[in-house]
């Protein structure tokens, strides 16, 4: 076709073009159509793991958040425990020493 500047030619029932530059066929509607879902379904795919992936982060957060909660009540537990421990060694040293406590 020196209108269009492509090679025809028939490919079963169909008409085919060819650059003739190249020798690269141009992509018939349906090819194309095609071609745009399959990229369609790859970027929902790709949204739906994203989502997920940052379900999962928002969850992890969530427990370090609540593990870091608990690292602090056991430091505080710890340093009440220490604390009373320290008490009653030194009532028990007065005591030894005949000081009542």
């Amino acid at each position: 076709s020196e209108v269009l500047g492509l090679d025809v030619h028939v490919e079963g029932e169909l008409l085919r073009f060819r650059d003739p530059a190249t020798g690269r066929g141009v992509r018939h509607r349906s090819e194309i159509e095609a071609v745009a879902e399959r990229a369609e379904v790859q970027v929902r795919q790709e949204a739906a793991q994203r989502k997920t992936a940052e379900a999962q982060a928002r969850q992890e957060a969530a427990q370090r958040k609540t593990a870091e909660a608990q690292a602090r009540q056991e430091a505080t537990a710890r340093l009440a425990a220490e604390a009373r421990v320290a008490e009653l060694e030194a009532a028990l040293r007065r005591t030894r020493a005949g000081h009542p406590p």
